[in-house]
């Protein structure tokens, strides 16, 4: 499996795209696309790689959530390529629900699901085990205010990711994360646990 990142036009507000390609280019492998972005200027990049001969340049299309800055250019894509949308919440142009558990076939290996409500309903990463690729989104990877409770939301999703081995990070903001990332994601659910139990030694020495 190849991730291509692409870059982005940083004359608007849009996201990371990262094209992903089987390593040889067979005919059988599904060329996709994880988060379009805003304007569809990814696709002059996209015509420029080579995705294998008789083949659509993208033939999926991957959304980690719904939101502008990730999906408003997907109709430009798929006039331009036919290829299918999958998204976790269902959208005028999402061919396909997809949901937590369920493993994607993606170039020519394979996604795991893992829904992350937390920075919205619908957001989801994506994790390739074999190489430990997190494709994050908007998720974030730790509890961003150590010193503050994190929502339900935000905890089961520090639990989720904290079970992973991730070695590398593609996130929709911040680019391809690699340095320490393991062992930040790891830390996350004993930080909390630990702010919780300071809290509740304070509230106890309080009502004493």
């Amino acid at each position: 499996m190849r991730v291509k990142p692409l870059d982005k036009n940083l004359a608007i507000y849009t996201c990371n795209s990262y094209l992903i390609l089987g390593d040889w280019n067979r005919l059988e492998d599904i060329n996709t696309l994880i988060d379009p972005g805003t304007d569809g200027s990814v696709m002059a990049q996209i015509d420029r790689v080579s995705t294998g001969c008789g083949k659509r340049p993208v033939e999926q299309i991957i959304l980690t959530h719904n939101h502008f800055d990730h999906g408003a250019s997907v109709p430009l894509l798929k006039q331009r390529y036919g290829a299918r949308v999958l998204a976790f919440c269902d959208g005028p142009d999402v061919d396909e629900l997809i949901c937590d558990g369920q493993c994607l076939r993606v170039a020519d290996g394979y996604l795991d699901v893992i829904h992350t409500p937390e920075h919205s309903s619908d957001s989801i990463c994506l994790f390739h085990r074999e190489s430990g690729s997190l494709f994050s989104g908007d998720t974030p990877l730790r509890n961003r205010k150590v010193e503050s409770f994190p929502s339900p939301e935000s905890f089961c999703t520090l639990i989720k990711l904290a079970e992973l081995k991730i070695r590398l990070a593609y996130t929709g903001h911040s680019g391809v994360v690699s340095d320490g990332l393991n062992k930040v994601v790891k830390e996350g659910p004993s930080l909390v646990h630990s702010l919780i139990c300071a809290t509740t030694k304070t509230y106890h020495a309080v009502l004493l």
